[in-house]
């Protein structure tokens, strides 16, 4: 009787994992299907209002925006990988008793990640 309830406890976590995964991304389906739709109304309203031009004008502002978001994505995510791989690097040599492994330098690979998102930031041409 035990051995079946060991067996149940990862089959149960299986099933509301993949539950929780499968709404999950049927609510981002459904608000990317949502936003697509009222970005198209606006641009049929822009079109019917004030013609081809101010569609382009207005897609080109749109894409600038996006472009602006995703860079500041890049900073902001690069910040923090930055001071969590300095954090870790300090932790790991702190916690080292004999200073011949150098385990520290595991806390290398995050921090040169989010150097490497910052370089990226900076060297794109802003939008």
């Amino acid at each position: 009787m035990g051995n079946g309830l060991v067996f149940l406890v990862p089959v149960a976590t299986m099933i509301g994992f993949f539950s929780f995964a499968s709404v999950w991304l049927w609510s981002i389906s459904r608000r990317r299907e949502r936003e697509s739709l009222y970005q198209s109304e606006t641009v049929r309203k822009i079109s019917e209002a004030h013609g081809q031009q101010a569609v382009f004008d207005y897609l080109h502002e749109f894409e600038r925006l996006r472009a602006r978001r995703l860079q500041s994505a890049y900073t902001v995510g690069g910040i923090i990988a930055a001071c969590g791989g300095a954090g870790l690097t300090i932790f790991l040599w702190a916690m080292e008793d004999t200073r011949e492994e150098h385990v520290y330098f595991v806390g290398l690979i995050p921090l040169l990640v989010g150097l490497g998102l910052l370089a990226y930031t900076r060297l794109t041409p802003k939008p």
